[in-house]
């Protein structure tokens, strides 16, 4: 999706409008309606925020702008006809509120600015409080006093002198006036950006007579909510006694025609030093003024008739939208709002259905791309609200008829219908240039997702909660990618499903932030007691994450490690390359939370089921070949080792692309040579400790020479260890090592793969006849067509183990797994929280052997296993003619 012309307006926000089909031009207004360069008509329920109150060129506020033709417009210091009767009108239209001046201004923010300095001047203080939820504009001092501080912090705004409370908080509020020196309160009657959220009369009554007694001004922020919106010039009005010191005006009060804002006082907010050095350059302008006196004209005429049909509209709205709310409460959560201003709340997915609904939820993308539907199918213009990315936004023009809330009402009912019925693939089919109809055919079948239910419980007997996790994934490919669709996407036709590819490949080139996307509530211990865990996922795929600049890894892992803490986990699991991209963990160990890489389960699990299917294919012999590919990474040396205890001869592969390889396996083999050692002292007569006992030349002096090395006090030089073996063996060595894997898996009978290349390499000729394969990699090592062009290999996947209990983490299973199987990382990871861990494990590349083989047993104890399986279930060797007996009782 390449970037449009717009781009050069605002690069990042065309990037988000075009992934929603947002980006428009739009040619022509008229009422209500707006018209793109395509002619295509929509009807605007957003009124550019509380802009446009009249509709789309109204013909009063043009006649008003076109007779001023020939009149000066700028000419301060000098005075404008319009600026001085539009101040004589503004202050009289509330006569009981004594407002005594109007200064004008080019926009709300700067109306803010305004009234801030205003404050500040006349009392002498400097702190200002304002609200959590409050939104008062852009420019440096109204971000200060904005609440949420996204809009502040990467601009290195100071709100040193800002105080926020909470809405409606008597205590919080009372306690900023009793601890501090208070210039002024900032509100707005409603909180727009907030989530159209009304403050009751009570609080802002509290207000007002907090800033009496202290002497501060109350700043009534009526931007968005004035000039007719709630039904009044200023929407304060109808809170009985409450009369402001200051009010900020602008938007409607521009026609939708031409910036202009205005800040009203009384004489008592006025000081003479904001008289002196306050002004503004296009302030007082002729143009601006004339249109603003059309502008409280038009909600004059016939004695405020507008007014009148601003409540009508209100109330029919308001009615319709609770309607709505109730018939559809799995949708929508909460209706809030007030005259022509409301929200709608959009139910958080869980990701029961969809990884990538729960991830848009969090996000914060989850109502752009509803109002991405709303625009394109309904041709309705709506907009979420930036503050609260949960909420969808409603703000129709003043002029707006019962028919249109109508057709609101009827389009935001079928766009709910769609989501209870799970019908993604028409609800999204506007991202792909679809019509709903187009794909409306793969959402008909759609079903519940039938989640498998956990056990159940004696009665009257609590189990004890051990603790919490949260493991990271993410997609190991395109088809995990897609996977993490609804179902009615994933199901489409391949055309149309290659169109939703090609779109999320685009949308996460920038959006691909973590979320939290699958609550587990409680997942049991075979000892008892339960944890509660999260899946923290991000949407890229490995080769995309392995290109990111390291600052931009380290940022990814940091928000990773945020969303975990945010859920309250007690420890934290690395899946697939996010292990990877952190150098096992090492990057993350002072991240205050317990990590692990999930690598020793990993790795003892899959060495265990390579030798039970080599046992149960009648090929675990003395003379047995075991070839591990990737043997330097973590879960590869784990491996390694531990298949040196059942077998004498190995082969361990490194990437020929790596100049260190060679070295770097000759450590691992000495590594393994010093490991066998001990098992040899402790009395073991299997596997390569067998093999020593047998052809060592000098045993009792290599073990002695051996043991020197490992026992001195830091790291032992491995390679040292294997000089002196070899030099004590018959040749050929019984471990090899070699770049070279086409030509050394050949020999082996048996074959571990667990690189982190990130795309499948080995071809199906590079295969030994008969060869039992266990890929460990995610991808997968091994190409698809291996299992189809030689059926005469037995291939499973590594680091998958039997599940503590039947369990599906949503309809994905992170990545399609069968309910009674899933990673042996997460694996470690439940079982380590079961345990009460609150250290880190699996950390790093050398993870000690003896540490796995703790976490191989611990898990087993809380009722994890290996096993022989592939994503879609565990294999029978028998019924697949592998094997001719059963593995059942191979467990150690």
């Amino acid at each position: 999706m390449k970037p449009s012309a717009t781009s050069h307006l605002n690069p990042d926000r065309d990037f988000l409008l075009r992934h929603i089909q947002f980006d428009k031009t739009m040619v022509r207004g008229d009422g209500v309606y707006l018209f793109d360069e395509d002619g295509n008509q929509y009807l605007d329920f957003l009124a550019q925020y509380g802009a446009v109150p009249f509709g789309h060129n109204p013909a009063q506020s043009w006649d008003a702008l076109c007779a001023g033709r020939g009149e000066p417009s700028m000419v301060q210091p000098f005075y404008t006809p319009a600026a001085k009767q539009l101040a004589r009108e503004l202050i009289q239209l509330e006569p009981e509120f004594n407002f005594a001046h109007a200064v004008f201004t080019n926009s709300g923010a700067e109306a803010v600015e305004a009234a801030l300095k205003m404050a500040r001047s006349t009392t002498g203080r400097e702190k200002i409080v304002s609200l959590h939820l409050g939104f008062h504009g852009k420019t440096a001092g109204a971000l200060a006093v904005t609440g949420n501080p996204v809009y502040s912090e990467p601009f290195l705004v100071s709100t040193a002198q800002s105080i926020k409370v909470e809405p409606e908080d008597i205590d919080a509020l009372e306690f900023a006036f009793a601890g501090h020196e208070i210039a002024g309160f900032i509100l707005e009657t409603v909180l727009g950006e907030g989530g159209m959220q009304p403050l009751s009369d009570a609080y802002i009554q509290r207000v007002a007579a907090l800033c009496r007694q202290h002497g501060a001004m109350l700043i009534v922020d009526e931007i968005q909510t004035g000039m007719g919106r709630l039904g009044e010039y200023f929407s304060v009005k109808r809170v009985p006694g409450v009369r402001p010191d200051i009010v900020c005006l602008s938007k409607a009060l521009s026609g939708g025609l031409v910036p202009i804002g205005a800040v009203l006082c009384t004489k008592a907010a006025w000081s003479e030093a904001f008289g002196y050095y306050h002004s503004s350059t296009f302030a007082n302008n002729q143009v601006g003024c004339r249109v603003a006196l059309s502008t409280l004209a038009q909600l004059r005429d016939g004695d405020g008739a507008l007014l009148r049909h601003v409540d009508a509209m209100a109330a029919h709205l308001d009615a319709g939208l609770d309607v709505l709310v109730e018939k559809y409460p799995d949708v929508f959560s909460q209706h809030q709002g007030k005259g022509l201003m409301h929200s709608l709340r959009i139910k958080p997915f869980n990701g029961h259905e969809s990884y990538f609904l729960a991830h848009a939820s969090v996000q914060g993308y989850i109502v752009p791309l509803i109002c991405g539907y709303l625009v394109n199918v309904s041709k309705i213009v709506v907009a979420p609200l930036f503050n609260r990315p949960d909420l969808l936004r409603i703000e129709p023009p003043l002029i707006i008829e019962r028919e249109h809330i109508d057709r609101l009402l009827s389009a935001l009912d079928e766009c709910a219908h769609l989501i209870r019925c799970k019908q993604f693939s028409s609800l999204l089919s506007y991202l792909v240039g679809r019509q709903p109809e187009e794909l409306s055919y793969s959402g008909k079948a759609t079903a519940d997702i039938a989640l498998v239910p956990n056990g159940g419980q004696e009665a009257g007997k609590m189990p004890e909660r051990l603790g919490s996790f949260a493991f990271l994934i993410h997609p190991t490919s395109s088809e995990d990618l897609l996977n993490i669709m609804p179902r009615s996407i994933i199901d489409l036709d391949g055309p149309h499903k290659k169109e939703f590819e090609e779109w999320m490949a685009s949308w996460f080139s920038r959006r691909y932030e973590p979320a939290p996307v699958f609550h587990a509530p409680r997942i049991e211990s075979k000892l008892g007691g339960y944890v509660e865990g999260w899946l923290i996922a991000c949407p890229l795929p490995p080769e995309r994450m392995m290109r990111l600049p390291k600052a931009h890894r380290m940022r990814l892992l940091e928000q990773y490690v945020e969303a975990a803490k945010s859920v309250g986990a007690d420890i934290v699991g690395l899946g697939a390359f996010t292990s990877i991209i952190s150098r096992g963990g090492m990057d993350i160990a002072d991240a205050g939370i317990p990590i692990t890489t999930g690598n020793s389960f990993t790795a003892i699990a899959s060495a265990e089921s390579l030798h039970k299917a080599l046992v149960a294919t009648g090929q675990s012999r003395f003379d047995s070949r075991v070839a591990v590919i990737g043997a330097s990474g973590s879960v590869g040396r784990l491996a390694a080792i531990h298949l040196s205890t059942y077998y004498a001869s190995l082969i361990l592969v490194g990437n020929s692309a790596n100049a260190q390889a060679i070295d770097q396996l000759g450590e691992i083999a000495g590594e393994i040579y010093a490991q066998a050692l001990m098992q040899m002292q402790r009395g073991s007569g299997i596997g390569l400790a067998q093999y020593l006992r047998s052809h060592l030349v000098e045993p009792l002096n290599v073990v002695a020479r051996v043991n020197q090395i490992v026992l001195r006090d830091g790291t032992p030089d491995y390679r040292a260890v294997r000089r002196i073996v070899e030099e004590n063996l018959p040749s050929p060595a019984p471990i090899e090592v070699s770049v070279d894997i086409e030509q050394v898996i050949r020999n082996a009978h048996g074959v571990l793969s667990a690189t982190s290349v990130g795309r499948s390499f080995i071809e199906p000729a590079w295969l030994r006849d008969a060869a039992v394969v266990c890929d460990a990699a995610r991808p997968p090592d091994l190409k698809a067509n291996v299992r189809e062009e030689r059926p005469d290999v037995l291939v499973f996947e590594g680091g998958v183990v039997r599940f503590v209990e039947p369990y599906k983490f949503g309809r994905a299973n992170i990545l399609g797994f069968d309910p009674t199987l899933n990673l042996a990382c997460l694996s470690e990871t439940v079982a380590l929280a079961m345990s009460g861990a609150k250290q880190s494990y699996s950390l790093g590349n050398r993870i000690p052997y003896d540490q796995s083989l703790r976490i191989y047993k611990l898990a087993l104890s809380h009722g994890f296993s290996d096993c022989i399986a592939t994503v879609e279930g565990e294999l029978d060797l028998q019924t697949a003619g592998f094997a001719e007996k059963s593995i059942a009782n191979l467990n150690p």
